[in-house]
């Protein structure tokens, strides 16, 4: 299970059982949060091995470079279990799963 918090999305959080595209990948997932007015956003590469943890990327193919957005990334702060990533995005900004990467 992956919550989110002050983000447009369709549910607060993405798990295997509700979501067809994390049932299909399994414990992996990727997810995207896009900006309105931005052609970059970001990938969220979700593994799951006892641990979740996170890998993060630029959204748009045609760029290296991630979006001016800040990024926290902390262990345990949450679940001690888990890592906790907060992007600090734009206002209006959503976030989904999408198709992973073949």
């Amino acid at each position: 299970m992956v919550c989110y918090d002050g983000i447009d999305c369709e549910t607060n959080e993405f798990n295997i059982t509700a979501n067809p595209k994390l049932k299909e990948g399994g414990y992996i997932c990727t997810l995207e949060i896009s900006a309105p007015n931005e052609s970059q956003g970001i990938f969220i590469h979700c593994f799951y091995s006892g641990h979740w943890s996170f890998a993060v990327s630029p959204s748009n193919e045609e760029s290296d470079e991630l979006p001016a957005w800040h990024i926290e990334r902390t262990w345990g702060k949450t679940n001690a279990h888990s890592e906790t990533l907060e992007i600090y995005c734009p206002q209006g900004s959503r976030v989904e799963v999408v198709d992973r990467i073949e």
